[in-house]
């Protein structure tokens, strides 16, 4: 809120800086600081000669002048403060001696130097809109983490917005979370903000089974025949601990596979990852994955 009002004010500023950039427009502010004058009056005071002239000027004042209560020009409490800002202006500047000087001077020097405050305004303006948007845009940020647990906000800020994709039902709740499980698995396959740009992050929690040691000549990384578990168990296991029986780890692993977008291809997929859901440890893939 105090960001909108910075820039508000800003905005107002910068109208009356445009207001002061024009010679004629500080001429009727000096003449009605002696005192109100009807339009008529105005205008021959200021040597104005259109009436359409007079009328732009008098509406780029809008703010710095008023109309009493007899129809009359005047000056608003808006418009004293800024012709003390031009006075305070022309005093700082060096005098001339001959009022003719002095006179061209102000035409011909002034402007310029409201023009440069006005530059500065509006930088000082951009600066402010800019930072604005900066909040606006950090507190969404801010609202969308405090939206998600500890774990998933160390994912976000590790690898950026990549929005993991997944079926596992959120019933399930193993030893190592999902998002945990990403951190782990995406930071030892190597990806990180950069590089996951233009990819999707695919995650499902599977039953897994594999050698214990290496007795069938394959590699402990080996998967025996038929004893891949794959889709989403059907109900959550009370007891999510690794077991080892005839030779074979039966575990539960996160799944985590990452592919181009928009791509459905086998061949599409760039990394392949399994993470016990257990102890968080990478479980070797298989040589034909």
């Amino acid at each position: 809120m105090e960001d909108e009002k910075q820039v508000e004010q800003d905005r107002q500023r910068a109208e009356v800086f445009d207001a002061l950039g024009h010679p004629t427009r500080i001429l009727i502010l000096k003449v009605l600081s002696e005192g109100s004058l009807g339009f008529a009056d105005l205008k021959k005071k200021t040597a104005i000669e259109s009436s359409g002239h007079l009328q732009h000027h008098l509406t780029k004042l809008n703010g710095l002048i008023k109309t009493d209560e007899y129809g009359k020009y005047c000056l608003s409490d808006q418009g004293k403060d800024a012709l003390l800002t031009v006075q305070t202006v022309e005093n700082a500047s060096p005098k001339k001696e001959v009022k003719e000087k002095r006179h061209r001077y102000f035409k011909v020097g002034l402007k310029p130097v409201a023009f440069l405050l006005v530059a500065l305004l509006i930088s000082s303006s951009a600066i402010s809109v800019y930072e604005y948007n900066q909040v606006v845009g950090s507190n969404k940020e801010n609202n969308f983490f405090k939206g998600l647990n500890p774990e998933a906000t160390a994912y976000y800020n590790q690898f950026g917005a990549v929005v993991p994709i997944t079926e596992t039902n959120s019933s399930f709740e193993p030893p190592i979370s999902m998002y945990q499980a990403l951190i782990i698995g995406l930071t030892a396959d190597n990806w990180n903000k950069t590089s996951l740009q233009g990819f999707t992050v695919n995650v499902i929690l599977l039953p897994w089974s594999s050698w214990a040691n290496d007795t069938s000549g394959m590699g402990p990384g080996s998967t025996p025949n038929n004893v891949n578990g794959f889709g989403n168990p059907p109900t959550p296991p009370t007891n999510y601990s690794d077991i080892v029986q005839n030779g074979l780890i039966y575990r539960y692993v996160w799944d985590i596979q990452v592919q181009k977008v928009n791509t459905s291809s086998p061949f599409s997929t760039f990394g392949f990852i399994l993470v016990d859901a257990s102890t968080g440890q990478i479980v070797p893939v298989p040589p034909l994955l």
